[in-house]
């Protein structure tokens, strides 16, 4: 990663596996206040979002990877659906075969396009890292109960303000915990506060670490 002492904007980008599914982008300034949480479905209307949002330079995208809804083998298909949530050990997230083949590679032009313009930019498994950061909620992933779990544990766990009061959908939430990635980019050190967990089409996937 390059010198990102200057970043100001942590941008989250939970991007949908298809352009029928829902993007949410969530944006986080250097005090982890929430200052903006948004919604998208094609590219085009992502890239413009983002873009308006901060000067290149000063700002650090975090995007998570999207599951393969192609991926048709038993156990693959079973986690691809929307309402699943990850089992980090019973996949093995080890094997980088397999692990690379669960995810479309649907975001990887906007990580290009991003890091073209110079703006900092990592991919993210917001399963994985709600796991990591003990955020994982008991319910159906997509359910009323999981968000409100989810949204709740966001705010007091991960010390985010100006959470709003109405209850946002997962890809919104999923949003803040990347948005909550990029900024411990920034604050903290890898391997401490942080870590590489493997790579996606040449970007790092990074996950935030439990201290």
């Amino acid at each position: 990663m390059r010198n990102n002492k200057e970043k100001f904007c942590f941008i989250g980008l939970s991007i949908g596996s298809a352009g029928s599914v829902e993007s949410g982008i969530s944006v986080l300034d250097r005090n982890l206040n929430l200052v903006k949480t948004d919604k998208a479905y094609n590219l085009s209307e992502i890239k413009q979002l983002i873009s308006n949002m901060s000067p290149s330079d000063n700002a650090i995208l975090c995007i998570d990877l999207p599951k393969n809804i192609m991926m048709l083998t038993g156990k693959w298909r079973i986690e691809s659906k929307q309402t699943q949530s990850l089992n980090i050990q019973e996949l093995g997230i080890g094997k980088k075969d397999l692990w690379k083949k669960r995810f479309s590679d649907r975001g990887s032009e906007l990580c290009k396009y991003f890091e073209d313009s110079g703006m900092e930019v990592c991919r993210f498994n917001s399963s994985f890292t709600k796991n990591m950061l003990k955020l994982t909620a008991p319910y159906k992933s997509r359910s009323p109960a999981a968000c409100k779990f989810l949204q709740n544990i966001i705010e007091e766990k991960l010390n985010i303000s100006d959470m709003p009061s109405n209850l946002l959908p997962l890809p919104s939430l999923n949003s803040i915990i990347g948005a909550y990635v990029a900024w411990k980019i920034w604050t903290g050190e890898k391997n401490v506060s942080y870590k590489q967990i493997g790579s996606h089409k040449d970007f790092p996937v990074i996950s935030a670490l439990n201290i």
